[in-house]
């Protein structure tokens, strides 16, 4: 795989830094400028994510320019003196610690050049982080592969000064650090690798959206993995979503690191470990970017079950409500917890597709060879995006199910009232029209004239109902409007009826 190195320039030199930074002032200032109190700190962290403190700014480029504008001779070569004050400067005013530094400690004429400079401020870096990690240690999962060979340890390893200068084993091709819920674990390694603070934040951040972007050593992948809760207080299954980041290197570098909030084994973990451990897979075969697909792969795969589970969540809500003939109150709350997870997962599948067109279209995130992996992962999510727009078009037939039975109801409601009314609206105006209190009226005196109208009022009533009856039975014989289970006939009958 052909990688392309990013050359800085004067007009873009840094320019993620900057936005970075303006970013970090945003957060900082979001409260400031407005009269509202702040949210809560519990619903800022969510939004938010974690804050790093300004070091983290430092990144190479910027490491670069420090180091050029405290050369001022240009030679390449800085005091140790100088050093010390340029780190202190962005609160990193730690010991350094190693033999060659402490030889620099004692000749105050030492020099250093850009390499140890660079070296200095990621071993200050990681103190800082260490030392934030005393009360839990950070830990990570480690795999090394090659085509004829593999190490999976059963247990995590702890991330410490000694491991992250440990060199791989000479066989390993290919390493993956597998970052299992450990932040301070992920911190480390970005350091150790010149992980972007951009991209730090954005896989500590929970509500991220789906995005791959690139930067100068590495290109970030964030996808969601899909996960069905059920619990025993909520009536139907709930589909939460934890994001998992996979840092593919650029400069042809064999080392993969991924992060996901889950401190247990997830499904996709275990299936790519599984893959890893017989050694006739492609994917021990291939390097770092064919596993970040495999990732990629395994992790959009947990879609499909989810989207089913809340189809037939809402299949059987269904059964429930006309079991119980539309009585059942807890359907509404059931449907409203369905829709709301279904356009959940609407809203990360549409960001999710233009993630995966554009690895289609950049070579060195994903080399052009595994093109028809990724476009079969496409169609996959295609295929995802049309199930839960089906299962959001049940949910309204469902809907509407409800409002034609209720609506119905308060039709047969007035149908009764309307039909009495006619009924005893005659018989009132003759009420009326015999209860005047005229000197003279026909019949008046007539003996049978009561009885005979007795009789034509009960012949009236018999009469209409009898009718009432007719059409009443004529009725039952159209056509229901209520949309049936299958859904082309669903479709017809929405048309037609709806």
């Amino acid at each position: 795989m052909e990688a392309r190195a990013v050359e800085p320039t004067a007009s873009n030199i840094d320019r993620s830094t900057a936005r970075w930074r303006r970013r970090r002032r945003s957060h900082h200032g979001s409260h400031l400028e407005t009269n509202d109190p702040p949210p809560p700190r519990a619903r800022s962290n969510s939004l938010q994510g974690p804050e790093l403190e300004e070091w983290w700014s430092l990144t190479p480029d910027r490491l670069k320019r420090i180091f050029s504008d405290a050369d001022a001779d240009r030679d390449g070569r800085l005091l140790y003196s100088v050093l010390v004050e340029s780190l202190r400067r962005y609160d990193l005013d730690g010991e350094l610690e190693g033999p060659s530094w402490s030889k620099k400690k004692i000749n105050q004429g030492a020099e250093v050049t850009m390499v140890e400079f660079e070296a200095a401020a990621r071993q200050l870096m990681m103190e800082k982080v260490l030392l934030d990690a005393a009360r839990a240690p950070p830990t990570c999962c480690l795999v090394d592969f090659s085509e004829t060979e593999s190490d999976m340890p059963p247990d995590r390893v702890a991330v410490t000064r000694d491991f992250l200068t440990c060199p791989r084993p000479y066989w390993s091709r290919t390493r993956w650090y597998e970052i299992r819920g450990s932040e301070n674990a992920l911190k480390l390694l970005g350091i150790k690798y010149a992980l972007h603070p951009l991209a730090i934040e954005d896989a500590l951040r929970a509500t991220q959206r789906p995005k791959e972007e690139r930067y100068d050593t590495h290109s970030q992948i964030i996808v969601p993995r899909f996960v069905v809760v059920r619990r025993t207080d909520e009536p139907v299954p709930r589909v939460h979503t934890e994001n998992v980041s996979i840092f593919v290197p650029l400069l042809k570098s064999e080392t993969l690191v991924t992060y996901s909030p889950e401190t247990v084994a997830p499904a996709w973990s275990r299936r790519v470990r599984s893959e890893l451990s017989r050694s006739f897979t492609k994917l021990r075969e291939e390097g770092a970017a064919f596993l970040a697909y495999r990732v990629l792969d395994a992790v959009l795969d947990s879609g499909a079950p989810a989207v089913a589970t809340l189809r037939d969540a809402v299949a059987e809500q269904r059964a429930i409500l006309r079991k119980s003939g539309f009585g059942d109150a807890t359907v509404g709350p059931a449907l409203r917890s369905l829709k709301a997870d279904l356009e959940d997962l609407s809203r990360l599948v549409r960001p999710l597709l233009r993630v995966l067109g554009n690895l289609l279209a950049d070579d060195d995130v994903v080399d052009h060879r595994y093109n028809n992996y990724i476009e079969d992962a496409s169609e996959n999510c295609a295929e995802l995006e049309e199930d839960i727009q089906t299962g959001l078009r049940e949910i309204s037939w469902l809907v509407q199910e409800i409002e034609n039975f209720y609506k119905r109801k308060q039709d047969q409601t007035i149908y009764a009232l309307t039909v009495t009314t006619v009924i005893f609206l005659p018989l009132q105006f003759i009420t009326g029209l015999f209860g005047m209190n005229f000197r003279y009226m026909p019949q008046l005196n007539d003996r049978p004239a009561y009885y005979v109208l007795l009789a034509c009022m009960g012949i009236y009533v018999v009469v209409c109902v009898l009718l009432i009856g007719i059409c009443g039975q004529w009725n039952k014989r159209l056509p229901i409007d209520l949309p049936p289970d299958d859904l082309e006939a669903g479709r017809r009958r929405a048309s037609t009826f709806l």
